[in-house]
């Protein structure tokens, strides 16, 4: 039953976009056909949050916040770029494409200020980086952006939409910290009772949970909002141009501090993919709480370009290596099990 589960899991996973692309299309056409009920799917919303978010909190070590101490400058220029450099571009890209669409606007810049994501060890090791610092910088994001979400977005989102900082700040405790708390309850009782060989069984049916919440919830997001959709496809060219130049200037501009800073190799990879590679599942979670389904579906449409730009990043980084230095010390890359272990 549980290689049933596991191989359920890894087919959701590794098929994201498309299914993301189903969840919109099917949404679309039930709230099409279907708009009564389409209405009522909205009371479901709170539940499938809570399916998306416990998952990956699940496999997330908090505790390696404090390897931080380790590499100081890396990761205080990471929380600097992911929570100043990338809100504020996000906003100036926004304001440039998006000013007369406020709630594509609001997508935009809710893309740009949630921190990274548990994926991004993944494709870290995938370049051979250094994947317990970005470790280190997943977790550390995640607990920066509890404060940071909440100051940012009445600052650079309030100009298109009223958004009280507190009353977010409050969903973010309760959207973010319960799921987080209870998953890392989960992971020391799981790991209590099964031990280590225990989890590692159990650990790769999780994103594929995480991620069929997030399907569930572009499929509502879409169902309320179909006939503005049906009738508007030039929607999906105007969100995918800002999200691409935000992604191309994200992943070149952590290449060209890297360099500056003279990071080796395998810092610099963890640096670019821990900046750029944004946590899908709370940007939905919050787009979904407070905002309407058309900045939903700018979160939805973002792994399209989030992952090619991953993927080609990965293709060239091999190109890179002649710009950095190696590292003094290997560092192993536990790829395949923290791929598991982590979500979009």
């Amino acid at each position: 039953m549980l290689k049933t589960f596991q191989k359920s899991a890894k087919i959701i996973e590794s098929n994201l976009v498309i299914f993301l692309l189903l969840a919109i299309a099917a949404g679309v056409a039930f709230g099409w056909a279907f708009p009564a009920a389409a209405k009522g799917l909205k009371s479901y919303t709170t539940l499938t949050l809570f399916i998306m978010l416990y998952p990956m909190m699940i496999g997330l070590r908090i505790e390696d916040v404090g390897k931080a101490m380790m590499n100081i400058k890396l990761i205080s220029l990471s929380m600097f770029v992911n929570f100043v450099i990338s809100p504020l571009l996000a906003a100036g890209l926004a304001y440039l494409f998006l000013h007369s669409r406020p709630e594509f606007a609001v997508g935009l810049i809710l893309t740009g200020t949630v921190p990274c994501a548990g994926m991004v060890a993944g494709w870290t090791g995938y370049a051979k980086g250094n994947v317990a610092l970005a470790l280190v910088i997943v977790a550390l994001s995640l607990l920066v952006s509890i404060v940071m979400i909440p100051v940012w977005m009445p600052i650079l989102a309030g100009v298109y939409v009223d958004i009280d900082a507190w009353g977010m700040f409050k969903e973010i405790l309760l959207a973010v910290v319960v799921p987080l708390i209870l998953g890392d309850l989960t992971r020391r009782a799981i790991l209590r009772l099964w031990g280590q060989d225990g989890f590692k069984e159990f650990k790769p049916i999780l994103p594929g949970v995480s991620m069929l919440g997030m399907y569930i919830i572009v499929f509502i997001s879409m169902a309320l909002e179909a006939n503005n959709v049906l009738h508007n496809p030039q929607y999906f060219i105007i969100i995918l141009i800002p999200l691409t130049f935000l992604y191309a200037i994200l992943f070149s501009l952590a290449v060209g501090v890297a360099r500056l800073m003279k990071f080796n190799y395998e810092d610099m990879i963890a640096f670019a993919y821990g900046t750029a590679g944004k946590n899908i599942s709370i940007a939905l979670a919050l787009a979904t709480i407070f905002f309407g389904p058309l900045t939903v579906l700018v979160l939805a449409l973002k792994p399209i370009i989030q992952i090619s730009f991953m993927a080609i990043f990965l293709r060239i980084s091999g190109r890179l290596t002649r710009w950095f230095a190696p590292a003094p010390h290997h560092h192993e890359n536990k790829t395949s099990e923290v791929f598991k272990t982590s979500e979009v």
